[in-house]
């Protein structure tokens, strides 16, 4: 009887070692484990009102914010429907030489996506057909409806320009590589995947997809200036009111209610 208590014991102890090493080894594999892959996207279309982002993509950021693209004009330059949806938004990257001027910036919205909904995101803006996806670095900022974008670029580049002026000749190269990537945060956009249409002229949009975009900049606040810009452009002619675009987005919000 002694003999088989202490039978028991053993086992029971071997059971409960083996439970540990078990526990252990699950820990060290979840601590172990590849994190999620994310991506930083910039959106300056209709992706900017977060409501298209979760109601017409079904997409849920993981965290937005106002941000600015430097050196980069917005264009009308994807063809769409003539009479319907003309034109849709894309960016350009411009040569700039001195001072970035107003019409050389390229105010949006910031998101972090997960990789199944970045993958959404190229499937529904149609790369690499309509659009190409293209590196950029932007500036993120807290929108005030103000200056609050600008002020952030200035401050980014003002960074960047106080460090170069200490480069001598010998760690110019080295300098300049390692300061022209100190501002702002790496992302990617879109740009036209054509160079047709990179090369060719605009094509004004339609008031509703304006509409859309100026949601989206009221949404997040910014900048004054840029708002008024989205609110003078030009819009072309359509044969069913003033387009789809925004019809389409509160389809998709009345349906998700």
């Amino acid at each position: 009887m002694h003999r088989s208590f202490l039978s028991m014991n053993h086992i029971l102890s071997l059971i409960a070692a083996c439970l540990l090493l078990q526990s252990s080894c699950c820990h060290a594999l979840a601590t172990n484990a590849k994190q999620p892959k994310t991506y930083n996207y910039f959106a300056f279309g209709s992706n900017m009102a977060s409501s298209t982002m979760i109601n017409l993509r079904n997409i849920t950021p993981l965290a937005s914010s106002a941000a600015i693209l430097p050196s980069h004009a917005l264009r009308f330059n994807i063809p769409g429907m003539p009479g319907v949806e003309p034109s849709s938004a894309a960016v350009e990257p411009v040569d700039v030489k001195e001072q970035i001027a107003e019409d050389e910036v390229v105010h949006g919205v910031l998101y972090k996506l997960s990789e199944s909904d970045f993958a959404t995101i190229c499937q529904t803006e149609g790369v690499p057909l309509a659009y190409s996806l293209h590196r950029c670095r932007v500036v993120p900022f807290v929108g005030d409806g103000n200056t609050a974008g600008q002020d952030a670029m200035d401050r980014a580049l003002s960074m960047e320009t106080s460090d170069s002026t200490t480069l001598t000749n010998d760690n110019l190269k080295t300098k300049e590589q390692s300061t022209s990537k100190k501002w702002g945060v790496p992302a990617f956009t879109l740009r036209a995947a054509r160079k047709e249409w990179r090369q060719g002229k605009d094509t004004s949009p339609s008031q509703s997809y304006l509409n859309v975009l100026i949601r989206g900049a009221k949404e997040f606040a910014l900048d004054e200036s840029y708002l008024r810009k989205l609110e003078n452009t030009s819009v072309g002619k359509t044969w069913i009111g003033n387009g789809l675009a925004e019809e389409m987005l509160l389809a998709a919000e009345r349906r998700n209610r």
